[in-house]
């Protein structure tokens, strides 16, 4: 039949992939591609992606798995997936099919997160014009974008940038074009803790997962989170600065973390294809990032007005602080 799928496994094909080639084979019905109907091609293509997700044709071991196709994945996440659709419909420009990196990770890992309350995101480095995908760089995008419409509708993406429109979280930390699985919702238990408490909640969320490789459970011991927390019992004004350096570096919080420019990002795909303000509508996502005062930044609050920025003592414990978990 011409334009069926070729695969590599007889065996594997009779148990599980024969009924789908039949079903491929019956809306094909002998005739070639180019003389199907729209429908018809489409209702292939979704038989096509199942048959190679079942028999994992075209698939390759990653570090998180096996990798996943573009449509095996869009499926499988459905409303949980953002990609080069939502990403146009957010910030008004189209990502080459040439600049979409690999989803490194397989449709069972994906499959779990969906079920987990995740989405999978597709973040990009730059816009059409080549400019870096900073915070700054949004907020210039989405100012044009966010102004059209009656004035009583006009939101902003940000709220009031004096404090940090010179600090380099807003200004120079950029975004790399990469796929990854975010939390929509806090970490549980990760309220009303101070940084070293919440990092330790992250950090056997992450183990539940099978998300911690071995140099960031050895690294992030329960002894060493005891030590920051004793520098700071000791004297807080002393050491709360050198506390919230070492905990910034700590692999945990740096690759399952965001940074500022990733948690904006990520809320306004969600904001603007979903129009649900999520989790940080009324609370705040606390990051990996130090601010020029040594404070460690934190995004919410994200109403009408924009998205607040502020950043704390790693010692606050507050209702509104969680953490949304990266991997």
């Amino acid at each position: 039949m011409e334009g069926a799928p070729k695969t590599t496994n007889p065996e594997k094909e009779s148990k599980l992939g024969s009924k789908i080639l039949e079903e491929i084979t019956g809306i094909q019905k002998g005739r070639d591609l180019n003389v199907l109907s729209v429908q018809e091609l489409k209702a292939i293509k979704e038989k096509y992606i199942k048959l190679k997700q079942e028999l994992g044709v075209g698939s390759k071991k990653t570090s998180e798995g096996m990798e996943t196709s573009y449509e095996q994945a869009q499926e499988i996440m459905g409303d949980s997936f953002y990609g080069v659709e939502e990403i146009r419909n957010t910030f008004g420009f189209e990502v080459s099919t040439d600049k979409i990196p690999a989803i490194l990770y397989g449709p069972e890992i994906l499959e779990k997160a969906k079920e987990n309350g995740e989405i999978l995101v597709l973040r990009v480095e730059s816009d059409r014009e080549g400019s870096p995908m900073t915070m700054e760089r949004m907020n210039e995008i989405m100012q044009t974008i966010l102004a059209e419409g009656d004035e009583e509708e006009q939101e902003k993406l940000l709220y009031d940038t004096d404090w940090y429109s010179e600090e380099d979280f807003f200004k120079n930390a950029s975004l790399k074009t990469e796929w990854r699985i975010v939390g929509k919702n806090f970490v549980p238990d990760s309220t009303s803790k101070n940084y070293i408490e919440q990092t330790k909640v992250l950090r056997d969320y992450l183990l539940g997962l099978d998300s911690v490789s071995k140099e960031e459970q050895e690294e992030c011991t329960d002894e060493f989170l005891e030590g920051l927390q004793k520098m700071l019992d000791e004297d807080y004004d002393k050491n709360w600065k050198e506390v919230a350096r070492k905990l910034s570096e700590l692999l945990i919080n740096k690759n399952h973390r965001r940074i500022p420019a990733e948690i904006l990002y990520d809320w306004v795909l969600q904001f603007r294809n979903k129009k649900e303000r999520g989790i940080l509508e009324a609370n705040y996502d606390w990051s990996n990032t130090l601010s020029s005062y040594g404070r460690l930044v934190h995004l919410g609050s994200a109403d009408r007005d924009g998205a607040d920025v502020s950043n704390d003592n790693p010692g606050n414990r507050s209702a509104y602080l969680g953490v949304v978990s990266l991997r």
